[in-house]
């Protein structure tokens, strides 16, 4: 007949403190892992932002009113014009040439976005890449091709013009992942492990 393990005061308060310990080293090596990661994976995109504005060339109020009726309804046409193939081949030709190679018309059009807001004459070009001056390049190169592709598809043949041009001093950058939140992920991983390990081994040892 086996004989029951008795478990005294001294042995309860060792088996907690080697649970706490081991709770403790699992929960740090777990969020270390994540944050070495995270810094490892850590990647800076930069955001460039130009604009451009449909300028209506009718002067009567009763078919400017239309007019910018029209074009705002071709808004969201425009938005997807200036992002096609034929409108970023153009925009290559405003890059300077040490970016021409670096970045097909595919590329461009992944790197860049369009955006208009409601009731708005005005395209914001936003272009996102990990180079800041890239960005800056690509946003105005893209609104300068808008000043010739836009108007051909204008119901009123209406002129484009450069609002805001993209510079280094309007630039936003984001780095990621974070390496605070994969510190906390990692973090809370090891010590879910870590309770789950220390439980395991002091059942077993029970048995």
């Amino acid at each position: 007949m086996a004989k029951s393990k008795k478990i005294t005061i001294g042995n309860f308060n060792q088996i907690i403190i080697r649970n706490i310990v081991i709770i403790l080293v699992l929960t740090l090596i777990g969020a270390l892992s994540a944050g070495l990661y995270a810094r490892h994976k850590r990647i800076t995109f930069f955001t460039a932002e130009s604009s451009v504005i449909l300028n209506i060339k009718v002067t009567q109020t009763d078919y400017k009113n239309a007019a910018m009726m029209a074009e705002k309804g071709m808004m969201h046409s425009y938005e997807e014009i200036l992002n096609n193939q034929e409108t970023m081949k153009k925009a290559e030709k405003y890059l300077p040439a040490n970016l021409r190679k670096n970045y097909s018309d595919g590329q461009l059009a992944s790197a860049v976005s369009i955006n208009s807001a409601p009731d708005s004459l005005v395209l914001k070009i936003t272009a996102r890449t990990t180079q800041e001056n890239d960005s800056v390049k690509i946003a105005n190169a893209v609104a300068e091709a808008a000043q010739t592709q836009l108007p051909k598809y204008s119901p009123n043949n209406s002129n484009v013009r450069i609002l805001t041009r993209a510079t280094r001093d309007n630039v936003s950058a984001k780095t990621t992942p974070s390496v605070k939140k994969y510190v906390v992920l990692g973090a809370a991983l090891g010590l879910l492990v870590g309770m789950i390990f220390s439980f395991s081994i002091t059942t077993w040892k029970s048995i």
